[in-house]
């Protein structure tokens, strides 16, 4: 039975068929309105990366926006707007909605920051933004950031958190995944790690990839921290293949299933679940409508 999830991260505001399918379920998306009613996800963390779309990136701000506007008029879940990389802010672009989480860059570097494939490190107009954030109550997200900038970052002092990374040693992820001291440092800050969906980043092989290598990221980093640094940033919508025994946002309960098989109890699984996250971004876990 799932317990109100949090989910830190989708790309599903972007996909192509969002505007049509989200509301009426049924489509080619991994997550939409029915899966997350039918499966008890409370919260759902929506971002906007526009970096990939190389020429057609104002297209895409405007898509994400136009489909977040959409999508909020439904009173379950409650749906929070995050940043992945900054691209729209250094182009001076409008930013209507206020972000719950920003990542300062996505793959590549940017103004800000190096991200994953960079060796560039945190710039100064980088730890400007990052201060902006921070004093406007937009948590950090270290998830895309390079081993440098994500250091650096860290260095200054704020809580961070990363919506949709697994352990390293587990499982290199092509430097998405997080090393052991970075895991006990985002924990030691309150931060939460999300774990990802990702087959390529729950292993080596990612045909390999089962709801159980989910659990293993999972139990890793809660014995490197504690059981109040887990949560979920499933990327839905962000990856075509999921890991075998997830089809999408409708299969939340096998991953409770999974927890439970493995003998962890109810408190800790409504801690990884959501209750986490919550915390982490002060947010309630009673819902009115």
């Amino acid at each position: 039975m799932s317990r109100n999830i949090f989910d830190a991260h989708c790309d599903t505001l972007l996909s192509n068929s969002a505007e049509t399918e989200f509301i009426s379920g049924g489509g080619a998306l991994q997550l939409d309105l029915p899966s997350l009613l039918g499966s008890s996800v409370l919260d759902q963390v929506m971002a906007v990366c526009i970096k990939p779309f190389a020429g057609r990136e104002k297209e895409m701000w405007e898509r994400g926006l136009k489909n977040y506007r959409a999508f909020k008029t439904a009173d379950k879940p409650r749906l929070h707007f995050a940043l992945e990389g900054c691209l729209a802010i250094s182009r001076g672009w409008e930013l209507p909605f206020h972000p719950i989480v920003a990542s300062l860059t996505w793959n590549g570097d940017n103004p800000y920051a190096g991200g994953i494939g960079s060796e560039m490190d945190l710039t100064e107009e980088g730890r400007k933004l990052a201060e902006h954030f921070f004093s406007n109550n937009t948590a950090l997200d270290v998830s895309h950031l390079n081993d440098r900038s994500r250091k650096s970052l860290m260095n200054l002092g704020f809580p961070v958190c990363a919506t949709h990374c697994n352990a390293r040693k587990l499982c290199n992820g092509r430097d998405r995944n997080l090393p052991d001291e970075d895991i006990v440092e985002i924990a030691k800050r309150g931060g939460v790690i999300g774990i990802t969906f990702v087959p390529d980043f729950l292993e080596d092989n990612g045909r390999d990839a089962t709801v159980e290598s989910v659990v293993d990221h999972m139990e890793y980093i809660a014995e490197k921290t504690s059981i109040d640094s887990i949560g979920f940033g499933s990327d839905f919508d962000g990856v075509r293949e999921l890991p075998q025994g997830i089809t999408g946002a409708e299969s939340w309960h096998s991953v409770i299933e999974a927890l439970e098989r493995r003998g962890w109890s109810a408190g800790d699984i409504d801690k990884a679940a959501g209750d986490n996250w919550r915390r982490f971004f002060n947010i309630d876990k009673e819902i009115s409508v």
